[in-house]
């Protein structure tokens, strides 16, 4: 699609619109499938074009590289982006916000003050994730090990054990608290307060093996949630940080899972926990469908797209969001990389594509963030991981993205308490029913496999375990 010359002013307008009134409308939050901000007549949706940076606490710790965080916002912003995903945690390790229980590293927090400042100068909601569910930047085996040297029985054996120990459960409420109720040196106004803040995510993308029907994660999120409420003054939006796979309970539809097994939540069961305000699915069929051809992960994206919206609507009456998308760029050659960012484009397409219908049509689909954003700047080579779209080199995507961020700012504003379009309601297709398309550019699957980024390396150990015993 391309703008024309009214399009890009009329789209500017909006982009100034919305960055003038950024966090200056209150905090977000929840009408029946709806975000909102403002009261009565005043009263207005809010559609989220969005993207995740994990690093920007990170680099912000620096106050030499802080120009790289302002430039991102600036980037994302003139793209009308208006929600970014971060990290609120680095557990341990070498860069740590908590270098051990209760203990801080303070040029960290200050590196998250400065991303907050920095997000809402550029009217850009934050989503602050708490801990992670990998090993990346500690997360759940981090608190494990720590609850293990504190106890000197070392009785907890796995990273699951995060989830029920008294111990682990207590040192992730002393670091909500911390974050929480943190008061930023740099605006002056505590976290609890700030309008900025769009909501706060348990855990990024918690899973649990030790209990795959989803018992013992439901148990740990209706526990957090009301406390996140409770330290926040309910005054924020809090999500589980789900990827949306199905678990063992009521209205859970096992079969649409990636290989068809459980991962350890449930996603109609723990998006209805007290405290929890929106539901959150991901999207990466290539990785996990690892193996699989194209016209199946087309077929899986369709399904578990139209299964998340039809079960979120019915069941949920909550809003949806795609926190994470994204296609991984093969690299060998030129050709070969052409192809991969022909292939990305491709899918980033359709992601924004759902994204529209959804939200253009009442649905509860309202919004997404693409993984990853980086800026244009050789110190940050280290974080690509073959997911990062960088604007100034990704001219297509970037025009995929600027084009959908200007469709939903059209939308925004528009509520109706009484009346709301109708979608047809059907059946999600099941998995490899019918082929899928140009969704990999004519290659059915692609011979460098191996080549997977690390990050999702454990779900494929968890899918070779688990075949015995599913």
């Amino acid at each position: 699609m391309t703008m024309t010359c009214g399009s890009v002013v009329v789209f500017c307008l909006l982009l100034f619109v919305a960055v003038t009134r950024g966090a200056e409308d209150g905090m977000v939050r929840v009408d029946g499938t709806r975000f909102v901000v403002g009261q009565g007549d005043s009263k207005r949706a809010v559609y989220l074009s969005g993207f995740n940076a994990y690093w920007l606490m990170m680099v912000a710790s620096e106050p030499a590289r802080r120009g790289k965080v302002t430039a991102a916002f600036r980037q994302a912003a003139a793209h009308g982006l208006n929600l970014a995903r971060t990290w609120a945690f680095s557990d341990g390790g070498d860069r740590p916000l908590q270098s051990s229980p209760g203990v801080y590293d303070e040029a960290m927090f200050q590196g998250l003050d400065f991303v907050i400042a920095e997000a809402k100068r550029h009217g850009i909601y934050l989503l602050l994730c708490l801990t992670n569910n990998f090993d990346d930047f500690g997360g759940k085996r981090q608190y494990v090990q720590w609850a293990n040297a504190a106890s000197g029985a070392g009785n907890l054996t796995s990273a699951d054990d995060f989830f029920n120990s008294t111990i682990t459960k207590d040192y992730y409420k002393n670091h909500v608290k911390r974050v929480v109720t943190r008061v930023n040196m740099v605006t002056g106004v505590p976290y609890k307060d700030d309008a900025t803040i769009f909501g706060w995510e348990l855990m990024n993308e918690p899973r649990c093996y030790a209990d795959p029907t989803g018992a013992m994660v439901q148990a740990w999120v209706e526990e957090m949630a009301p406390y996140v409420k409770s330290i926040d003054g309910g005054q924020h939006l809090v999500t589980a940080g789900l990827e949306g796979f199905y678990g063992d309970g009521a209205h859970e539809s096992k079969e649409l899972n990636p290989w068809g097994i459980y991962y350890g939540t449930n996603y109609v069961a723990t998006h209805s926990a007290p405290g929890i305000d929106f539901a959150t699915i991901h999207l990466y069929p290539d990785v996990w469908l690892w193996g699989s051809t194209a016209a199946r992960q087309a077929e899986f994206f369709r399904n578990w797209t139209a299964a998340h919206v039809r079960d979120t609507e019915i069941h949920l009456r909550k809003p949806l969001l795609v926190t994470e998308y994204g296609k991984f760029l093969w690299e060998d050659d030129d050709e070969a990389a052409a192809n991969g960012t022909q292939r990305r484009d491709y899918f980033l397409g359709m992601v924004l594509d759902a994204i529209y219908a959804s939200a253009s049509e009442g649905g509860p689909l309202v919004g997404g963030a693409f993984w990853q954003l980086l800026i244009d700047d050789d110190g940050m080579d280290g974080l690509r991981d073959g997911y990062e779209i960088i604007f100034p080199e990704d001219a297509r995507a970037a025009g995929i993205i600027s084009n959908h961020s200007r469709q939903l700012a059209e939308l925004d504003g528009k509520f109706d308490d009484g009346v709301r379009r109708r979608r047809r309601r059907s059946s999600p297709r099941k998995i490899g029913s019918t082929s899928g398309g140009s969704w990999d550019g004519g290659s059915d699957i692609h011979p460098h496999v191996q080549r997977l980024p690390t990050r999702f390396v454990s779900l494929f150990k968890d899918i070779s375990s688990l075949f015995g015993t599913v």
